[in-house]
C-alpha cells in the first residue's frame, strides 16, 4: 500500500543535511582566475538572450554560439548585440538536423573549421563556463574558476535557483530547486544546463562521448565525467535562472525534463549501477512502478492525505532555512509530478527518438576504477529488492508472513470502511512515521557534528 508512494519522498534532500557543505573563501588574491570563457547557445530568436547586462561585465570572454541556418534578421540582431557589448559570435556548421545546445557546444569545442573560417583565441581558455541565455550570477565568476584551480577539478556543478519567485508556480519551483541543489552534495555529477563549469580539455573529451540527445543532455555531461573517472565537484556558487511563470508553461517544460529522466533512468539504467539507491528510486520507483501508483491512487486513496501531512512535516524539518507557506501545497505538486509527468516523459522520448533517430544511449558501461565486487553487490541488492517487490506474495510465504498484517502489528488497520476508523488509523500512521523520522533525523544530526562525520559521509555516499 505504501511502497509506491515512496516516490513522493526524495530522500536525497534529507540526507544532504548531514553532508558537509564546501565553504567558499572570497578573499585573497590566490582564489581568483580569469582564464575562462563563457559560452552561450543561442538560436532561432535573440529574444531568449536576456542576460546581456550580466554578460557585459565579462566582455571579451563571452562567445555566443549559434548555427549557420538562422534567418538574416537573427544574424543582424546577434551581431549588433555582440558588437555593442564586446562579445564574439561563432556559427557552427549545421545541415537540416534538429538544433539543440549540446550539438552546438559539441561543434564549437571540437570543430576545427567554423563557418567563418576563424579560430577564436578566447576558445583556448583553460576553463569553459556553459550558461543558458537567461542565467546570471552575483558572484564574480573569477572566484568560481579559482575554486576549480584550487581543487584541481575537471568539472563542477553549481547551485541554480529561480531568478524570481512571484507566482505560485515560481515559488513551488523555488522549493523544488532548493531541495535538488542540496542533493548535489551527494551527487555532484548532476550538472545543470543552466550553469556548469569545466576544464576545457576535459569538456572536449566529454563531448566526444556525448550522445547529443537534447533531453537530459546536461546531466549526461556530468555523468560521463563521473563514469570516466574525472574529478567532479560541486561548488555552492549561486546562479539565477528563469523558470516557468505559469503551470501551463511548467507542464511544457516537464515534458522535456521527464523525457530526459526516462532516458537516464530506463534507457541508460546501466549508468546508474554505481549508486543503488539512485537506481532504485529513479528506475524502479519512478518509472517501473508507475502502474502501481495509479492503482493505489484509485483503490487506496484514503492513505494519501496522511502521507501529504507527513510530507509537509518532512519538508519543513529538512528545509527549515527556506520555510514558507508554499510548503503546505508542495506535496500535491509532487504528487502530480510522480503520477502524470512520467507518462508525459515516455511519450516525449518516443516522439523525440522518432524525429531524431537517436535513442540517446550513453555508450559507457563501466565506471572507471570501480571495484567489480561493488558492482556485484549493487546489482544483487537492486535485483533482490525488485524481486521482493514484484513477488511479494511468494516472499511473504517463504518468510511465513502471508497471514500477518505488518501495519496491524503496530495497531493500524485500514480494513474498515467507516470514515472515523480510517481517520483514526491514518493519524496513528502519521504519528508513528513522524516519530521515527524525527528520531532518525535527530540522531544523524547529532552524529554528523562529531569528528567521525567523514565516516558517516562515506557510509551515506556508498548507498546514495
Amino acid at each position: 500500500m505504501l511502497l509506491p508512494w515512496l516516490t513522493l519522498f526524495d530522500l536525497r534532500g534529507v540526507v544532504a543535511n548531514f553532508m558537509p557543505q564546501r565553504k567558499i573563501n572570497y578573499t585573497g588574491k590566490f582564489n581568483k582566475s580569469d582564464d575562462f570563457v563563457i559560452m552561450i547557445p543561442i538560436f532561432n530568436d535573440v529574444k531568449y538572450l536576456t542576460n546581456i547586462n550580466f554578460l557585459r561585465k565579462y566582455s571579451g570572454k563571452v562567445v555566443l554560439c549559434t548555427t549557420n541556418i538562422e534567418t538574416p534578421k537573427f544574424y543582424k540582431d546577434i551581431y549588433k548585440i555582440a558588437n555593442e557589448n564586446g562579445f564574439k559570435v561563432i556559427k557552427c556548421a549545421f545541415k537540416k538536423e534538429v538544433k539543440n545546445p549540446w550539438k552546438i557546444y559539441h561543434k564549437t569545442l571540437l570543430a576545427h573549421d567554423y563557418v567563418l573560417g576563424e579560430s577564436l583565441k578566447v576558445l583556448k581558455a583553460k576553463y569553459v563556463i556553459f550558461l543558458d541565455a537567461d542565467t546570471t550570477c552575483k558572484t564574480n565568476l573569477s572566484y568560481l574558476v579559482g575554486l576549480m584551480e584550487k581543487h584541481n577539478s575537471d568539472i563542477a556543478s553549481v547551485r541554480v535557483i529561480p531568478s524570481k519567485k512571484e507566482t505560485i508556480t515560481e515559488n513551488l519551483q523555488g522549493i523544488e530547486y532548493h531541495v535538488a541543489m542540496k542533493s548535489r552534495r551527494i551527487y555532484p555529477w548532476l550538472t545543470s544546463g543552466a550553469a556548469m563549469i569545466a576544464r576545457r580539455e576535459s569538456m572536449q573529451e566529454i563531448m566526444k562521448k556525448h550522445s547529443l540527445f537534447f533531453n537530459g543532455g546536461d546531466i549526461e555531461i556530468g555523468k560521463i565525467a563521473h563514469l570516466t573517472g574525472m574529478k567532479v565537484d560541486h561548488f555552492p556558487v549561486t546562479f539565477y535562472t528563469d523558470v516557468p511563470e505559469t503551470f501551463q508553461r511548467l507542464v511544457k517544460q516537464r515534458f522535456s525534463w521527464f523525457c530526459g529522466a526516462f532516458r537516464h533512468s530506463v534507457i541508460n539504467a546501466h549508468t546508474n549501477l554505481f549508486s543503488p539507491i539512485y537506481a532504485l528510486y529513479f528506475t524502479l520507483l519512478i518509472f517501473i512502478m508507475l502502474p502501481f501508483k495509479v492503482y493505489e491512487l484509485f483503490f487506496h486513496w484514503f492513505v494519501i492525505p496522511f502521507l501529504m501531512l507527513f510530507y509537509i512535516m518532512v519538508l519543513f524539518v529538512s528545509n527549515w532555512e527556506i520555510r514558507s507557506k508554499y510548503m503546505f501545497i508542495f506535496p500535491f505538486y509532487s504528487l502530480i509530478q510522480v503520477i502524470l509527468f512520467p507518462f508525459m516523459g515516455i511519450y516525449q522520448y518516443t516522439k523525440t527518438v522518432y524525429k531524431t533517430k537517436n535513442i540517446g544511449l550513453i555508450k559507457i558501461f563501466y565506471k572507471h576504477k570501480y571495484h567489480p565486487l561493488k558492482y556485484i553487490f549493487n546489482i544483487s541488492l537492486i535485483a533482490l529488492i525488485a524481486f521482493t517487490i514484484f513477488n511479494l506474495s511468494f516472499v511473504e510465504g517463504k518468510l511465513l508472513l502471508a497471514n500477518i498484517d505488518l501495519l496491524a502489528l503496530i495497531g493500524i488497520t485500514f480494513q474498515s470502511s467507516l470514515p472515523y476508523v480510517i481517520l483514526y488509523n491514518g493519524f496513528k500512521l502519521f504519528i508513528i512515521m513522524t516519530g521515527l523520522f524525527l528520531f532518525l533525523f535527530g540522531f544523524f544530526s547529532l552524529v554528523s557534528n562529531f569528528k567521525n562525520s567523514k565516516k558517516i559521509k562515506r557510509f551515506l555516499t556508498a548507498f546514495f
